[in-house]
């Protein structure tokens, strides 16, 4: 192996392995992000599940059912003829034997019932004005606050909702951010393996080795798996060592390594 190649795969670790402690922080942060958007989801999904969708008007009573008639005019009117009678009767005692006088009384008596009936009447008329009045207002505002707590209900329940699904987001975007971290450390974990041994080569460390092309060169191109998954998990493309310039070849802990720079064929996970 010559000189200048043992140094482009001294640099090449050294890039690697800032690539490697890179994506080792990076993943670290996206889990914690990733537990952080997990516990605020799971927390906006209990109060998405205690919403309160009962009957706002379960409760609601019939304001006039217990409206009852007003007696007063009634009573204000017989009070009234009877008072009125009763005078007239005094003042005309000493004359009751005459007709005329009798048919005087007669006649103010009557007058005096209807006029109590009249003003029995508009008091009545006014008392019974302010009860439906007021049983009308009672249900208008009973209604009224109903509709208001339907209303704050539903954009309760809106915004409950909506931060559902923005708390869902952030969870998908930490899950995603997770993967794409672990991509980047077994992009890095690769690209250490093929700087400093250029792979691992030698064919006693493969299974399911298929030849899938040549290069220009004239090597065969393989496809291949590890036994052992510590060296890579996954399908790879690469060569066999014995099969390539020796000077391209590294021999450590007694395995063949290549150094794929010297090469015409690309070393990559498939």
């Amino acid at each position: 192996m010559s000189f200048i190649a043992a140094a482009g795969a001294v640099v090449g670790v050294a890039g690697g392995i800032g690539k490697l402690i890179g994506a080792n922080k990076a993943k670290k942060k996206a889990q914690a992000a990733q537990a952080k958007a997990k516990k605020e989801m799971d927390a906006r999904k209990k109060q998405y599940e205690q919403m309160d969708t009962s009957n706002l008007a379960k409760d609601m009573t019939n304001k006039m059912e217990n409206l009852t008639i007003n007696q007063k005019g009634a009573q204000m009117t017989a009070q009234k003829s009877e008072q009125s009678r009763a005078n007239i009767m005094d003042q005309m005692g000493a004359a009751a034997g005459g007709s005329g006088i009798a048919a005087l009384a007669q006649t103010m008596a009557n007058q005096g019932s209807q006029d109590a009936q009249k003003a029995g009447a508009m008091i009545g008329d006014q008392e019974a004005a302010n009860q439906k009045a007021t049983a009308t207002e009672a249900s208008n505002v009973q209604n009224s606050k109903i509709k208001g707590a339907e209303t704050a209900r539903t954009k309760e329940n809106a915004k409950r909702s909506n931060l559902l699904q923005m708390a869902k987001g952030d969870h998908d975007a930490a899950s995603q951010a997770v993967a794409q971290a672990q991509q980047q450390k077994s992009s890095a974990i690769s690209g250490i393996a093929g700087s400093v041994l250029g792979g691992l080569s030698d064919r006693r460390a493969k299974k399911n080795i298929n030849k899938i092309g040549v290069s220009q060169s004239g090597l065969n191109i393989y496809s291949f798996e590890y036994k052992n998954p510590l060296h890579g998990g996954g399908l790879f493309q690469g060569v066999m060592s014995d099969e390539i310039p020796q000077e391209a070849v590294i021999s450590t802990s007694g395995y063949d390594h290549v150094d794929y720079s010297m090469l015409d064929v690309e070393f990559k996970q498939l």
